[in-house]
C-alpha cells in the first residue's frame, strides 16, 4: 500500500472495531448487516489482504469496497530468527519509518510481541527504543497488521498477545484501545482478553482507563525499581507518576478486573539489585495480587549497565520469596538477534538505525 493510497480518503479497514465497521458498512455503503460480518471477518479471521479474495461476496460489492476503502498491509523487511526459536520481525511503515514485532515459542503457547509506537518518548536508560527517540505513534491498523503478518509466516496458532514491543502503549491510548478490541472480537482473530497484556512504565490516568476497558486485558508494570530516586534515573517518566500513585493504580485495576498483575523487574549491577531494594519491592507489593517477574538487564549498544553476577541474584530473589508469594527469575528470549526486553530499536541486517 503506498502513501497516494494511505492520503486517498479511503477508509483504513483493518484499523475500525467492530461496531464501527459494521456502522459504516451499513450507513455508509448501504449493504446489509451480514454482509458487514462477512467483511469483517474476510479480513480478520481469514487474513485476506484484497476484495478479490473474499469470493462469497459480489462482483459489484467488491467494485464499492475497493472505491471506498483499502486493506493496507505493512510491508515487511528482514526476519531474523535465533537460537531459541525466537522470531524478530522488521516492518516499513508507509511513512518510511521502521518497526520491529517479536514471536515466542514458550511451549504450549505462542506469544506475538507487538510495537505501538515507532520509538519511544520515555527514555528509559536500558532501552535501545527509547534511546533512538519518538518518531510516532502507531495506528490501529499498523498495531494489528503486525499479529496478522506473524500469523501467516507462524506455523502454530498464536495463543498469547504481548504489547511490549517499541513504544509506550498507554501513551496511544486510543489506537491501542482499537486495536485490542480488534483482536479480541469474536467475528475476527478471537484472541481472548486474559491472553492479552499490555506493558506500562505507568502514566497518570492510564492505568485507570486500561481498567476500564470492555475485557479482563491483562496488565504488566515495568517497574524496575520501587524506590521513587533510584525508578526516577532509570526511568525517566518515573517523574510524572509517583511510586505511591502507580501504586495505587494498581490497586485499583487489580479491584476493578480482579485480575492479578505482572510487576517486570530488570535487574542492573550495582542500580537496583541491593537488598535495600529488594526490600522496597516487598514493601510495594504488600497487599497487591501480583507476580514479580525478574530478568536481567539485555545489553544495549553505547550504554555502560551491565548484569548482576549470580551471587547477586540468588541473594535478591531469595530475599522476595517467600515474602512475596509469586516470583519468577524469566531467561530472556532472542537476545542473539536483539529480540529481548529493552533490545528493540529498529535495526537493518542487524545493524541499530534510526529513520
Amino acid at each position: 500500500m503506498h502513501i497516494k493510497e494511505i492520503n486517498s480518503g479511503k477508509r483504513h479497514l483493518a484499523g475500525m472495531k467492530y461496531r464501527d465497521f459494521r456502522e459504516w458498512v451499513i450507513s455508509s455503503l448501504g449493504l446489509k448487516s451480514f454482509r458487514a460480518d462477512q467483511i469483517f471477518t474476510w479480513i480478520h479471521q481469514k487474513g485476506a489482504v484484497s476484495f478479490d479474495e473474499m469470493t462469497n461476496i459480489g462482483k459489484s460489492t467488491r467494485s464499492l469496497l475497493s472505491e471506498k476503502a483499502v486493506i493496507t498491509t505493512l510491508e515487511p523487511g528482514k526476519t531474523l530468527s535465533g537460537e531459541d526459536g525466537t522470531v524478530k520481525y522488521s516492518f516499513l511503515l508507509q511513512d518510511n519509518k521502521t518497526i520491529e514485532s517479536v514471536l515466542i515459542p514458550d511451549p504450549p503457547r505462542l506469544t506475538a510481541c507487538l510495537s505501538t509506537q515507532a520509538g519511544c518518548k520515555m527514555g528509559c536508560l536500558f532501552c535501545q527504543t527509547g534511546l533512538t527517540g519518538f518518531r510516532r505513534n502507531l495506528r490501529s491498523g499498523e498495531i494489528v497488521e503486525q499479529l496478522y503478518h506473524m500469523r501467516r509466516s507462524a506455523e502454530e496458532r498464536i495463543s498469547n498477545v504481548v504489547l511490549m514491543g517499541m513504544g509506550e502503549p498507554l501513551d496511544n491510548f486510543d489506537s491501542v484501545a482499537d486495536a485490542l478490541s480488534i483482536i479480541s472480537e469474536d467475528q475476527g482473530i478471537c484472541i481472548g482478553t486474559r491472553k492479552i497484556t499490555v506493558s506500562t512504565v505507568g502514566l497518570p490516568g492510564g492505568i485507570k482507563k486500561l481498567a476500564n476497558l470492555d475485557g479482563q486485558y491483562g496488565l504488566a508494570v515495568s517497574l524496575h525499581s520501587a524506590i521513587q530516586s533510584t525508578r526516577r534515573e532509570i526511568v525517566p517518566a518515573a517523574t510524572a507518576l509517583p511510586i505511591e500513585r502507580l501504586r495505587n493504580d494498581i490497586l485499583y485495576y487489580a479491584s476493578v478486573t480482579g485480575r492479578r498483575v505482572t510487576l517486570e523487574y530488570c535487574l542492573i549491577a550495582d542500580v537496583n539489585d541491593s537488598i535495600k531494594e529488594a526490600e522496597a519491592l516487598v514493601d510495594f507489593a504488600r497487599g497487591i495480587p501480583c507476580k514479580i517477574n525478574i530478568f536481567f538487564y539485555n545489553p544495549v549498544k553505547g550504554m555502560h549497565f551491565e548484569r548482576p553476577d549470580e551471587n547477586t541474584v540468588s541473594r535478591f530473589v531469595n530475599y522476595l520469596y517467600p515474602r512475596c508469594p509469586a516470583v519468577t527469575l524469566r531467561k530472556s528470549r532472542g537476545t542473539d538477534i536483539a529480540a529481548a526486553c529493552g533490545q528493540l530499536g529498529g535495526r537493518r541486517d542487524g545493524v541499530n538505525f534510526v529513520n
